[in-house]
């Protein structure tokens, strides 16, 4: 089975997707040596099974080509901090932010008495000069920042004012969470910042890199961290596994504290284990679903969309291919429970399961009539279509199957096209024709990040993953609406209308969210996140989550 974000390739959407493109490399394979995680002599020592050759590369600039992530957060910081799970945004390198009332600018105060772990003062004018060198070398730009900024400057040491292109409140999350700082004192002579490798990592965060070896990477605690006082991890160390069944061998034999896998027998292979103390949070806020190429004559009455979308069986789907570890998501669009805040109460109750009844009452009403083979059709076009999907993705071949066979019970054909991934990640960012697609989209602290996917005009391949080609006034007015204010009434009434645009015009179909992969025990270290405490994603891949997570976490008694 693959991962979500193993199968993510390097741009997910322009603008909006690209940054989480680091995700899809971050999980792209496990496997390794067998570092053993033991507090001995009262040294906390916290052991992570980094599962990507992204964590085992020797080049420490975060904005190199081939940059080691095993990094970020840990010794690179952003300035603030934002729980996809709820929205809410905690300082980190910048105490707080404001925006102008035309939302045109946002202000970042930066924090006092920081310093790099060179102890060199840190300063605005390091985030300044981190910003506007990511806009001279474009392709150091992996949150996709410049898309929205016009410039970026530092009025005084602790000031940096930030201008946007046009309002767009969005941009707020990929500018304060996505862009590590890097020191001006070392970058500014280096020319090209995506062609310096530095051995000598110099970070503000709670970690520096202590030994490295392919196999594996060690890191200290800072002692000049500004909140050292909240790190009890003395060290983490991060040995390389090379492939999935690695991690899933090495997970339950309690030399690991942290991963991020997917195995569909986890309950068996390492909660049951040690239930008091292995466990496993996946937070979801991405989605996969079916795209339906409304430009096809059949797809584009939305009879048939609705059709389609009550005879699937979301339930099952969740059950079946992904082991219950993602959940299924209603027509409405919302992935749940972190999109809650955000439901209209008509779609409240909103069924996941099949209903093949109201499925042929759509068609039926249509004008559509069931032939001898089973199969409606109408004015001699039956609804025969081909759905897309990957070679190797386990799970979406898995909805895939399961989708053929329920909608065969409703009357509509299903014929599976199984694409290489490399063909269909092509196929995927052009506006060629096709009927039916799995697909995902990468969301984030609301739902907006999700309906932008897949809904706006300007998220049409090749600029976004909105490939149902879907375009339509009423939705990028409501979009527009959303990025365009910071008045949290406003813009939930914009996403319950958008929910009534999914619901009743099938623009395309969700089935799944898609989860962030972790497991961890509490052995060693005790104050994850958990589905009781979502107070961050728990992926070791996700920053500066990792680091937030690190400022939570206790030695256990």
């Amino acid at each position: 089975m693959s991962s979500y974000y193993r199968r993510r390739g390097p741009k997910l959407a322009v603008p909006l997707f690209t940054l989480l493109a680091l995700f899809t490399l971050l999980l792209s394979a496990c496997g390794g040596s067998g570092q053993s995680s033991t507090n001995t002599d009262q040294k906390h020592v916290l052991t992570i099974a980094t599962q990507s050759t992204n964590f085992s590369l020797p080049g420490f600039n975060p904005y190199s080509t081939s940059p080691n992530f095993g990094i970020n957060g840990f010794v690179y910081e952003t300035l603030e901090f934002c729980n996809v799970n709820d929205g809410n945004y905690a300082p980190l390198l910048a105490t707080d932010h404001s925006w102008s009332k035309d939302l045109t600018q946002v202000t970042f105060h930066t924090r006092q008495n920081v310093k790099w772990n060179d102890g060199q003062s840190f300063s605005a004018e390091d985030v300044a000069f981190t910003f506007n060198a990511i806009k001279q070398y474009p392709a150091a730009d992996t949150a996709n920042a410049w898309s929205y900024l016009k410039s970026v400057e530092a009025t005084d040491a602790n000031t940096v004012v930030m201008t946007l292109k046009k309002p767009y409140v969005p941009a707020l999350y990929f500018i304060a969470t996505q862009v590590v700082i890097i020191p001006k004192h070392v970058f500014a002579s280096v020319g090209d910042v995506t062609k310096y490798n530095n051995d000598k990592v110099v970070g503000t965060g709670p970690f520096t890199l202590k030994r490295y070896t392919s196999d594996l990477m060690v890191l200290d605690r800072n002692p000049g961290f500004w909140q050292a006082d909240k790190v009890k991890v003395d060290e983490i160390r991060m040995p390389y596994y090379n492939g999935n069944e690695s991690a899933q061998t090495v997970m339950p034999t309690g030399k690991i504290d942290w991963s991020g896998y997917y195995d569909e027998n986890l309950q068996k292979s390492f909660i049951d284990k040690d239930p008091a103390h292995n466990h496993y949070f996946m937070d979801a806020i991405n989605m996969v679903g079916i795209f339906v190429d409304i430009n096809d004559p059949l797809l584009s009455q939305v009879p048939v969309r609705k059709a389609i979308s009550a005879a699937l069986d979301r339930e099952g789907f969740a059950k079946q291919a992904v082991a219950g570890f993602e959940p299924p998501v209603a027509q409405h669009g919302l992935v749940l429970p972190a999109g809650k805040d955000y439901l209209d109460p008509t779609y409240a109750n909103l069924s996941t399961k099949p209903d093949p009844a109201q499925a042929e009452k759509y068609l039926k009403d249509a004008g559509f009539t069931k032939g001898a083979d089973g199969i409606y059709a109408k004015d001699g076009k039956r609804l025969s279509f081909e759905l897309i999907s990957v070679v190797g993705f386990s799970d979406w071949n898995a909805i895939a199957q399961m989708a053929q066979a329920e909608l065969k019970t409703v009357g509509i054909e299903i014929k599976i096209k199984l694409m290489a991934e490399s063909a269909y990640r092509t196929f995927r960012a052009s506006t060629q024709p096709h009927q039916l697609m799995l697909n995902s989209v990468t969301g984030g602290p609301s739902p907006y990040y999700v309906y932008y996917g897949t809904l706006a005009s300007s998220s049409i391949p090749p600029n976004g993953r909105n490939s149902s080609f879907w375009k339509d006034g009423k939705t990028d007015q409501l979009l527009q609406e959303f990025a365009t204010s910071d008045n949290k009434d406003q813009q939930k009434q914009a996403i319950q209308e958008l929910q009534k645009i999914m619901v009743e015009q099938v623009p395309f179909i969700p089935v799944l969210g898609g989860a962030r992969w972790c497991e961890y025990t509490s052995t060693r270290f005790t104050g994850w996140p958990s589905e009781q405490n979502p107070y961050s994603s728990c992926a070791p891949y996700a920053f500066p989550d990792n680091e937030y997570i690190i400022l939570h976490l206790q030695p256990a008694s």
